[in-house]
């Protein structure tokens, strides 16, 4: 991984330096479409935001109709398909940023994320037949400080954001294997072996709380360009006025490290056939005493996510709408070996009312979630307040009955 990170940083910057150029300012009014231009509430040109809180919870099993009924109702058939829970949560205490009139802006931030993954096999639950089948039960909890940039390379405008971050907390991955055969007697396994690291001793907890982990660096890196208007498409074509952006997130230079473990591991049923006149033995290996240990290591990585999107102002360039589709891909070592990669893909809009008013509304497959989220903002320049909600699902037929939620919220002040 950190060969490949060198590389994207070496394509990202190497290759379109050239002469500096002063970035054009927000200038183009969102709702000049050919007439007067009214008011517009201008760019700030330094910002602190505070409060930026997201939390969300998604399963592909149970909505919210399903639990509050007198009668809760389970179908085995669905059960088959898995049961899978996603719960996370992302806060930026403090964060502040400065435009220069020249086009660059400089800024710092703290974070603090959370994320909880459960996927439980269908033939598990179902109790069918096979054979080692992996079950995921993980999670993690980083906190980070990162310096955010951007400035403009010709007609390229760059983004850099530096990240060191600290692991809090890890839960490896996997945690469950299961074996089911009926073909020489009833065989039934399930093994589990759960490890848990922390960024401070977990025996004795609260005795001492000294840390032992170690930091990890990555950072982010964006290019946007005006294709549609560098190509004279415009010119022809007024209302395919769009950039084209691709950005790197979390690309890995240096893992987390962390030492301090808590397992708890054994099994449930063994590799012999059930003997029904005596059920004890079917429980001689389950253990539930943790084991306690700080002589293994654990790399923990952020999740890494590559994306090129689209923004496309359908009227003849005007920022009063912007439509804006996303595709690309995720890797996230939450995942066990083998199931780590995803695809990101979406489509978003956006109505900008003078800088004023801004509503945005998405359909996206993120995070292995189809997202259906609500944005609004209020901006007086001096003040701007954010808040949005999203239904979600691992199902995309539960992501509409509300199986899962999202609500973020936050603040800014600055002028």
């Amino acid at each position: 991984m950190k060969k490949f990170a060198v590389v994207l940083f070496i394509l990202m910057f190497a290759l379109p330096f050239g002469v500096f150029a002063i970035e054009e300012p927000f200038g183009e009014d969102p709702l000049d479409v050919g007439g007067i231009k009214p008011f517009i509430i201008h760019e700030r040109r330094f910002e602190i935001g505070i409060a930026n809180i997201n939390v969300h919870f998604a399963n592909n099993f149970l909505s919210i109709k399903d639990v509050f009924q007198d009668t809760v109702y389970i179908n085995l058939d669905e059960l088959s398909k898995g049961f899978k829970i996603n719960i996370g949560f992302d806060m930026t205490p403090i964060y502040f940023n400065f435009k220069a009139k020249k086009g660059y802006t400089i800024g710092f931030s703290t974070d603090i994320e959370g994320i909880g993954i459960l996927n439980l096999s269908g033939n598990m639950l179902a109790l069918n037949e096979a054979s080692k089948e992996l079950s995921e039960m993980s999670g993690a909890v980083f906190a980070s400080v990162g310096v955010n940039t951007s400035f403009n390379v010709q007609k390229f405008k760059v983004k850099f954001n530096p990240s060191l971050f600290y692991s809090l907390l890890y839960v490896k991955p996997p945690a469950l294997t299961y074996t089911m055969s009926n073909s020489n007697g009833t065989i039934l396994n399930l093994g589990y072996d759960l490890q848990v690291y922390a960024a401070v001793p977990l025996e004795n907890f609260g005795e001492n709380l000294s840390l032992t982990a170690k930091p990890g660096f990555d950072f982010c890196a964006g290019v946007e360009y005006p294709l549609a208007k560098e190509i004279g498409l415009t010119k022809i074509l007024p209302f395919l006025d769009f950039d084209v952006s691709l950005d790197f997130i979390n690309v890995p230079i240096a893992a987390s490290k962390m030492y301090d473990r808590m397992q708890i591991s054994g099994s449930i049923g063994s590799g012999s056939a059930i003997d029904f006149t005596r059920l004890e033995d079917f429980f001689d290996n389950a253990n539930g005493d943790p084991v306690y240990s700080n002589d293994t290591e654990a790399k923990v990585r952020r999740p890494f996510k590559m994306l090129l999107s689209l923004d496309w102002r359908p009227l003849f360039g005007s920022k009063l709408i912007t439509i804006t589709p996303v595709f690309g891909f995720c890797v996230n070592e939450l995942y066990a070996e083998g199931n780590r990669g995803s695809i990101e893909a979406g489509l978003n809009g956006r109505l900008n009312l003078a800088n004023f008013f801004i509503a945005t509304l998405g359909f996206n497959y993120t995070n292995r979630m189809h997202v259906y989220s609500l944005g609004l903002a209020l901006n007086v320049r001096a003040f701007e307040f954010n808040i949005g909600a999203d239904l979600r699902s691992q199902d995309i037929t539960k992501s509409w009955t509300g199986a899962g939620f999202g609500l973020n919220v936050g603040f800014k002040f600055g002028w």
